[in-house]
């Protein structure tokens, strides 16, 4: 792993390096600072009691840039972090500090990758997104809420060490492979363990799909799989409407059902922004793994961009009903995303 982190900083430091005799060639280089702070009382009708959290309250950091037309790179780091549950396993520590060596937990690390794009070809290497789940994994972590998340965006280790091949033939479409590690091992490389995705993604005006196919290998000896089949799919009725569909399902064969490897899950969002300064949607999902009740959620997000001609700071509010708990979330916030233009 050191080696890996050694070589990629050392990648990055010299193409940095030459970025100065590529400023023509349209480099740039950008780092953001972005705190959150959230609020979220809820009651729990298990216990007749209200409870509080402060649900994605965190720190975050973002660089980004690139290097003339073929180079670029992207760094982000979650510096701090407010969890809603205590730590219950080995790996699960309120700061994530600690998980740096670990491909089965969240650590600092969520991107560090650079990406050589040549013609219609791009190229990717280091820690990325795992190429599924549909438009759920499109937003960066600190614009996720909690509340309104799925089970799978909470519980599937979606950052993971390796490389990725995309072709766009034409502008509107574009077909990637990707070989990263496993979350389901431990150690980065040691576990032995892989993850093998397949993406198509389309604008074609009207329509965005974004459907994958994704092997998660469970166990080394028995060449076990989790295969995950996710078809995102978006349709714009106008500018200032929208409607999100994802659903995601996951087969094993017989001897891991009982594991609970086995789900399917639905999550529909319907935007309506009639600016680029306000937006509200309503939120539902279905989960349900094999051999548990189906969990399922409905709420509704607010959003506010006070600043004029920029939506780098962000007041929001949720409300989330789990009717199957008979639990109510609430959830009100702000994110301030501070820019430093480095050149």
């Amino acid at each position: 792993m050191k080696k890996i982190l050694s070589l990629s900083a050392a990648m990055l430091l010299c193409f940095l390096a030459h970025s100065q005799e590529a400023e023509n060639l349209g480099s740039y280089a950008e780092v953001s600072i972005i705190p959150r702070l959230d609020l979220n009382p809820y009651y729990s009708s298990e216990d007749s009691k209200l409870g509080f959290t402060h649900g994605n309250s965190s720190i975050y950091t973002l660089f980004e840039g690139s290097v003339g037309e073929h180079f670029s790179w992207t760094v982000a780091n979650h510096w701090l972090a407010s969890l809603n549950e205590p730590a219950t396993d080995e790996y699960n520590y309120a700061w994530p500090y600690k998980n740096l060596g670990y491909s089965n937990d969240y650590s600092w690390i969520d991107y560090l990758k650079v990406d050589l794009t040549f013609g219609n070809w791009t190229f990717t290497l280091g820690k990325d997104c795992l190429t599924t789940l549909g438009f759920e994994y499109e937003d960066w972590d600190w614009d996720i809420h909690y509340d309104l998340a799925s089970p799978l965006w909470n519980s599937l280790i979606g950052y993971q060490w390796g490389g990725k091949v995309a072709f766009a033939p034409v502008e509107s479409t574009s077909f990637s492979l990707q070989m990263t590690t496993s979350p389901y091992g431990e150690r980065p490389f040691a576990s032995g363990l892989w993850t093998y995705s397949f993406q198509w993604r389309g604008e074609y005006g009207w329509f965005e799909p974004i459907w994958s196919y994704s092997a998660l290998q469970i166990d080394k000896t028995k060449g076990a799989f989790q295969n995950v089949v996710s078809l995102g799919n978006k349709i714009n009725f106008s500018d200032e409407f929208s409607f999100v569909f994802d659903w995601t399902g996951s087969f094993v064969n017989d001897d891991w059902k009982e594991a609970d490897y086995a789900f399917n899950q639905f999550r529909g969002v319907f935007k309506y922004a009639p600016s680029e300064r306000f937006d509200v949607s309503l939120h539902g999902i279905v989960s349900k793994r094999f051999g548990e009740s189906t969990w399922s959620c409905i709420g509704a997000l607010a959003q506010f961009y006070p600043l004029q001609d920029s939506q780098d700071l962000r007041i929001h509010a949720d409300v989330a009903y789990y009717p199957g708990l008979k639990n109510v979330s609430l959830t009100v916030g702000a994110l301030y995303n501070i820019r430093i233009t480095c050149w």
